[in-house]
């Protein structure tokens, strides 16, 4: 593997829109939908089947299904009470069955006014409804003749509840019709019902043929009702595989943004303006990185005789005094941060013609962000010790006053030493010393807008849980294979990052829930609310893998995620309950 040190870019310093106050727009931007960086919104609640989106969709359509319904039985209501009430022949069913299908008639009048808003649709007084429709069909069975084509509504009843959306609502209008249309069969049988004094009666009924139409009814009311049964299955199958295939569009697409945000930062060339040249006792060799700020050259100590990585800044940034400053605030940070999981700081200084460099160990082996490309995610194990590593060395930043707020897969490489492996966390160059009451940035949001704290975002006053949000952000991409946020420009993701939830990590990947729950306290938009420190989130992780997670910490997860789910919007919900009717 060839040599380098920090491949990554330097950070993207993105200036608050005027006028914004401490918040990032309030609107996504053109182009943006609200879930851009989580997927549909609405989706990727459940773990395993379909999601939130499907019910809600079938609700919608169960709803108008059920206006049709009460509709046509309003209608054919007011039709039947007519002909009843103009019928002359004493049946002694007759005011039984007027008194039953005039207070159905009357309930659907009173569910069309109801139910002409959708958000007051419910599945209780549609039951409620379809047993007012069931009396109704064994009523006028009992009237018209038992064995009479009037019991064909029943079959309409069983077969439109069938089809609901709550399997109760169905199995109780099957087993209340058919029971009720057997009894009905039975007593006619028996002779406990007169059949020659119905409207339509039966003179001399054969007593075999009834028993047949019994059975062969019975049997059609079951096949009816598994019928709409299966339908129902069928549908709510399509819905799933439906959304399983736009989460991996989805994935797709949020794959070729970070590529193509990859791409745009790489540099083909490995020959650079200082290759060749000597700096004190450093011999300057190939270009092994570009970035905004500079470039980053392979180099070796002459009198250590050891291979080093030199970093330079940019020759149109040395007359920039606060590109200097920012540059120089690396060698200053480095020089007091101690670890094994730190690039090591060897010297600094300027050149001849002014420019300043950093001399560094020299790393060999892979950033994360390449490792991601090629492997697309790690396993559970590979991502605690990932996490376990980086916490060790943020955790000596948080005592030294730093703060990374650039942490990202490209700045955390996996560096070989000998025969040992080790995660070390790069550039240091925009981090933020607490203690310091200078500041570079002048209020604007530095850093990459997909790791970038939400707080970090805003350009609002950060401290080193800004450094847990983007460490969990990090563990996030690494575990799912998928960027937490990400859009097609920068002003999106930031929107994504401030206001969007993530899509829930089981929708991607097998997890334990404690490890969510962990993954979503990390994530936690409130600074307040966030695990409060990098060594907290590692520890919280193994004990979430083992599933001994701390049941308090497991609880302030259920409610941060009850008030903001996963793949929600937040400016969304809030909209959703300002226009909410009050009672």
């Amino acid at each position: 593997m060839e040599p380098v040190t920090s491949r990554s870019e330097e950070a993207t310093v993105v200036e608050r829109p005027e006028g914004s106050g401490d918040d990032t727009a309030r609107t996504p931007p053109s182009g943006i939908t609200m879930a851009t960086a989580s997927g549909l919104t609405g989706l990727g609640s459940s773990r395993t089947g379909v999601s939130t989106a499907a019910p809600m969709i079938l609700r919608a359509e169960e709803h108008a299904r059920t206006v049709a319904l009460v509709r046509l039985v309003f209608a054919a209501g007011g039709a039947g009470l007519i002909a009843a009430l103009l019928q002359e022949r004493p049946s002694p069913g007759k005011w039984a069955c007027v008194a039953i299908v005039g207070l159905t008639t009357a309930v659907a009048g009173w569910l069309m006014l109801r139910f002409r808003d959708p958000g007051r649709y419910d599945h209780r007084l549609a039951l409620v409804f379809g047993l007012c429709c069931v009396a109704s069909t064994l009523a006028t069975a009992f009237y018209v003749g038992v064995f009479t084509p009037a019991i064909i509504a029943m079959y309409i009843g069983i077969y439109f509840f069938g089809m609901s959306d709550s399997a109760r609502s169905g199995w109780t209008i099957y087993g209340t019709g058919a029971s009720g249309y057997l009894a009905l069969n039975i007593a006619a049988l028996a002779g406990a019902i007169d059949m020659q004094a119905a409207v339509m009666p039966m003179r001399q009924p054969d007593p075999l043929a009834t028993i047949a139409v019994t059975f062969v009814c019975q049997v059609l009311f079951a096949a009816t009702f598994w019928m709409a049964r299966q339908s129902r299955r069928a549908t709510l199958a399509a819905f799933e595989r439906l959304e399983r295939a736009a989460r991996q569009i989805q994935k797709r697409d949020a794959l070729l943004n970070e590529a193509h945000a990859e791409l745009d930062r790489e540099r083909a060339a490995k020959l650079g303006r200082y290759t060749d040249q000597q700096v004190g006792q450093f011999t300057i060799g190939e270009v092994v990185g570009r970035g905004a700020m500079g470039e980053v050259y392979k180099g070796h100590d002459t009198e250590g005789d050891r291979p080093v990585a030199i970093k330079f800044l940019s020759p149109a940034l040395t007359g920039d005094p606060a590109s200097v400053d920012r540059f120089l605030r690396e060698a200053d940070v480095a020089g007091r941060l101690k670890s094994p999981h730190i690039v090591e700081l060897i010297h600094h200084g300027l050149m001849e013609g002014g420019s300043p460099y950093l001399v560094m160990e020299l790393l060999r082996g892979t950033d994360l962000g390449e490792q991601l490309r090629e492997k697309q995610r790690l396993g559970t194990s590979a991502v605690l010790e990932l996490v376990d590593e980086v916490a060790q060395a943020l955790s000596v930043a948080d005592e030294a006053g730093v703060v990374h707020r650039d942490l990202k897969p490209q700045n955390i490489y996996r560096a070989e030493i000998g025969n040992k492996r080790v995660w070390k966390v790069l550039d240091f160059g925009v981090s933020k010393i607490l203690d310091s009451a200078e500041n570079l940035t002048m209020g604007a949001a530095v850093g990459t807008p997909s790791y970038m704290a939400p707080e970090q975002a805003r350009g609002s006053g950060i401290d080193h849980r800004a450094d847990v949000f983007a460490l969990s952000v990090v563990a996030y991409r690494a575990l799912t294979g998928r960027p937490a946020f990400t859009a097609p420009d920068s002003v999106g993701t930031l929107y994504n990052v401030v206001h969007v939830q993530p899509v829930r990590p089981g929708d991607l990947i097998r997890i334990p829930e404690d490890m969510e729950r962990v993954l979503a306290l990390g994530l936690a938009k409130d600074a307040e609310r966030r695990l409060g420190s990098a060594l907290m989130l590692s520890a919280s992780l193994r004990q979430a893998a083992r599933g001994r997670l701390d049941e308090r910490l497991r609880k302030d997860a259920d409610a941060l995620l009850a008030e903001h789910p996963w793949g929600s919007d937040a400016t969304e919900r809030r909209s959703k309950r300002s226009n909410r009717p009050k009672a």
